[in-house]
């Protein structure tokens, strides 16, 4: 029996049908997670699998599977922050008056009130930093009253570490790098904390003293949420009702910090990737990219409404807001259908065209080469890349599927090596 016959035609099929397989780090909405009219508070993870989140409603969620699956725990009303020791301690910050913590030993399937809390008790837990496996500080609120605690025992009991209302009169946010050193920021008022600026406030003695690192100049506005992508690279949001908005931005553990303007917006989640990379949410709606460390801003394409980032690495993160969304690294399928080689370079036309919500788009490549084919907004945002590798001579077909984004115009941008071509597509929905 001849076998050179059928091993050929399985070389052919393998030569005409081979996948390749490149990754795009973006973000990408959870397609089983929550939605909420208007959005979740926030958002803990311990690791890639095991997270929770929080609504105000009083709606709290976990997932065991990266955010495959969502089961519904307790309802507490009110809420507004999370964090975790471990996957079975957790605390719960709310705007409850009578109620503002809660603990759960049981990986958040029941919550019990704290009841212990320093007197006079807060008014409302805005913000959790989880320090270690046992020690978290909690402060708040945005609207007055501002305090901060501190436990060293999973939230079984809890000291008054701040409330100085010569320094601030409203925290909302809090993050420490260890028990001793860590920041409280919100705002200073002498009426209601709408018309206050903003503050940052730094401790190294564990809460014993605090010393005033930050204080902006412009009224009605307050600190929102910190984030840190390095011990010593921060970036914090600033609130304000209306009118320009700036960002805070460290590079020396906060001891100084850069007021950058942003935008018209009422923003509040902030995350940084890296010094350069990162995005704005608010209640303004739409999620904001930069590149260059937030001199320039444009519209990301995903996200509404978000309030938290969290960053577990360079490479995974999670974002909260009308529904949960997940940063990492997608693999794309490519195939390659043919190993002819072409006379030319060519993009066609994807097709589908209008779609809704998959399209196949077609390539040539002359010769082997770097190759790109990312997918555009009508403003100019990259909100997908498909190939981002060096590719050989052939025919190709990349799928894209626009579920996760918002009906309307976009562009498909191939580029090999000097070849760049651009096609028009409209997602219908």
């Amino acid at each position: 029996m001849n076998l050179k016959f059928p091993l050929l035609i399985l070389f052919c099929l393998f030569l005409h049908n081979s996948k390749i397989c490149s990754q795009s780090t973006e973000w990408r909405a959870l397609p089983n997670s929550p939605f909420s009219p208007s959005r979740f508070e926030d958002i803990f993870f311990l690791n890639e699998n095991t997270g929770w989140i929080i609504n105000f409603d009083g709606s709290t969620y976990r997932t065991f599977n990266g955010g495959l699956n969502w089961l519904y725990a307790e309802n507490i009303e009110l809420n507004r922050s999370i964090g975790f020791f471990n996957s079975q301690d957790g605390i719960i910050g709310t705007l409850d008056l009578n109620r503002p913590l809660f603990r759960t030993s049981n990986s958040g399937a029941n919550w019990i009130q704290v009841t212990n809390l320093p007197n006079p008790p807060p008014r409302g837990i805005c913000g959790i930093s989880i320090i270690n496996g046992t020690t978290a500080v909690a402060c708040g609120t945005y609207s007055g009253n501002a305090r901060a605690y501190k436990t060293t025992d999973k939230g079984l009991s809890w000291s008054m570490i701040f409330s100085d209302t010569s320094k601030a009169r409203s925290l909302v946010d809090t993050y420490f790098w260890s028990p001793d050193s860590g920041l409280i920021a919100g705002g200073y008022n002498t009426s209601t904390y709408s018309n206050g600026v903003a503050v940052v406030l730094m401790t190294t003695d564990g809460g014993s003293t605090w010393n005033t690192v930050h204080k902006t100049n412009r009224p009605r506005e307050w600190c929102w949420k910190i984030n840190f992508h390095s011990r010593t690279n921060g970036v914090i949001s600033i609130e304000r009702n209306s009118g320009l908005s700036y960002i805070l931005k460290t590079t020396n553990t906060g001891l100084n910090w850069t007021e950058i303007p942003f935008r018209e917006y009422d923003q509040e989640g902030i995350g940084f990737l890296n010094d350069n990379t990162g995005w704005v949410g608010g209640w303004t709606g739409p999620t904001y990219k930069t590149t260059n460390g937030g001199t320039n801003w444009s519209l990301a394409g995903w996200g509404e409404n978000l309030n938290r980032f969290r960053f577990l690495s360079d490479t995974l993160a999670f974002a909260v807001g009308d529904r949960i969304y997940k940063f990492k690294n997608y693999q794309v399928s490519v195939n390659q259908i043919s190993s002819e080689i072409p006379e030319a370079y060519y993009l066609y036309q994807n097709y589908p065209n209008p779609f809704n919500p998959v399209t196949t788009i077609f390539y040539k490549l002359k010769s082997a080469g770097n190759t790109g084919l990312k997918i555009y907004n009508a403003l100019g945002t990259e909100v997908a890349s498909l190939v981002n590798e060096e590719q050989n001579a052939g025919e190709y077909k990349a799928v894209f599927d626009g579920s996760n984004f918002p009906g309307g115009i976009y562009f498909i941008r191939f580029t090999s090596g000097t070849f760049i071509d651009v096609k028009k597509m409209m997602l219908i929905k």
